[in-house]
């Protein structure tokens, strides 16, 4: 997946957050909506919304946003899009075709640059996204279960190129959807090395040099959700398959399985529960920077890494005042290098809160922020928008 590329998962999660109809229900879009005048204003609660500025815009439009993962410290950057509507009227709505180029960079010297596409084909039977990036990273290495890295992390440099390309299909009129990727993350590694500790260091020299991930993904998506910013019902379930091997120009030969699941319920008309479930299970020798890692807020991106990784997470929202809300969030999971493991691997957990705005009615998009805690005092605060669950 495009996670384990850390930084490029970034830069992906700001297509999704931008192309804000890449997979919108056509049902929660006014039916009665026709061009007019671009305003910042319901017109049914005079609220500040974004709702109309997102249905009419179209041509340039600057996204600027903040980085705040802890792996790689605080930074920023901007996109600048391109969305040129659809010239063929369907009976459903589609959502526009959107170009861009991003930029970011953080504290510790982490940066990135890249390119994306993301096209509809048809009444939305079809969706491709494809992005090519140049991301320069930083980033801490924990030693996946090494009793002194785990306390003394080394400082781990990926200058890489990536690629991606990703198409999924609709299957007749049905929430079900097919798709397959392809990844490419050619990267020159090096990692830094420990005073008075050869035998370390001769370990860790070996992680350095040229390392390349060339994979295809098959995956199958099941997606009721009622909308995909800030679901209140339905859910989103899948299955994915990741295939690196040496005939395609990999490095290295391995398959990782992922299975995932985001419920949500409402408990009354102003409670609403979300519950998330996702594993992954790898075969086969993969590189540091691809081995499945305990994806919870408040922890540190590949500080908790193993060929297996479980987790569960639960997140209830409370509207309390008009379109503002508050929320809370707990989770826990385990990476571990097999089965037989499990019982002796250690609980990773995370817990927090914060607030959200309900910033575009029109698409049940909330706007907010978290801030979240971990094991070893870990804490992170994010700047979210939509759901803080993606795939």
């Amino acid at each position: 997946m495009l996670r384990i590329l850390v930084i490029f998962v970034l830069f992906v999660a700001i297509c999704k957050n931008s192309y804000l109809y890449a997979q919108a229900d056509g049902d929660s879009i006014p039916a009665h909506h026709k061009k007019e005048k671009v305003s910042f204003r319901d017109p049914e609660d005079g609220a500040i919304d974004m709702s109309n500025f997102l249905l009419e815009h179209h041509g340039l439009l600057p996204v600027p946003f903040v980085i705040t993962e802890p792996a790689i410290g605080y930074g920023g950057g901007a996109a600048l899009l391109y969305f040129s509507k659809q010239k063929k009227k369907y009976d459903r709505w589609v959502p526009p075709n959107i170009t861009g180029v991003a930029g970011l960079a953080t504290e510790n010297g982490t940066w990135l640059a890249g390119i994306f596409h993301f096209h509809v084909f048809g009444a939305d039977k079809v969706r491709y996204i494809g992005a090519f990036g140049k991301p320069y990273i930083n980033i801490k290495f924990y030693g996946n279960d090494n009793a002194y890295l785990s306390e003394n992390p080394m400082g781990f440099n990926m200058d890489a190129i990536a690629l991606a390309q990703r198409v999924q299909v609709r299957m007749a009129e049905t929430n079900l959807f097919l798709g397959l990727s392809y990844v490419l993350y050619s990267t020159d590694n090096s990692i830094d090395t420990l005073p008075d500790r050869p035998l370390v260091n001769r370990i860790l020299k070996k992680l350095g040099g040229r390392s390349t991930i060339s994979m295809i993904q098959p995956n199958i998506n099941w997606d009721t959700r009622n909308n995909i910013f800030t679901p209140v019902t339905g859910m989103l379930g899948g299955i994915t398959f990741d295939y690196n091997a040496s005939w395609l120009g990999a490095s290295d030969d391995f398959l990782k399985f992922g299975t995932y699941f985001f419920g949500y319920l409402p408990i009354t008309s102003r409670i609403f529960s979300g519950w998330r479930f996702d594993g992954n299970f790898m075969l086969g020798d993969a590189p540091l920077y691809a081995l499945p890692f305990i994806n919870l807020r408040g922890v540190p991106a590949m500080r908790y890494q193993s060929d297996n990784t479980t987790l569960v997470e639960t997140e209830w929202r409370f509207n309390v005042y008009k379109r503002w809300s508050i929320d809370v969030f707990t989770g826990t999971g385990k990476a571990y290098q097999s089965v037989s493991d499990f019982g002796a691997s250690e609980w990773v957990y995370n817990y927090g809160g914060g607030f959200r705005y309900e910033m575009a009615r029109a698409f049940g998009m909330h706007t907010g922020m978290d801030f979240a805690w971990a094991k070893n005092g870990d804490f992170a605060f994010y700047f979210v928008v939509g759901s803080a669950w993606n795939k």
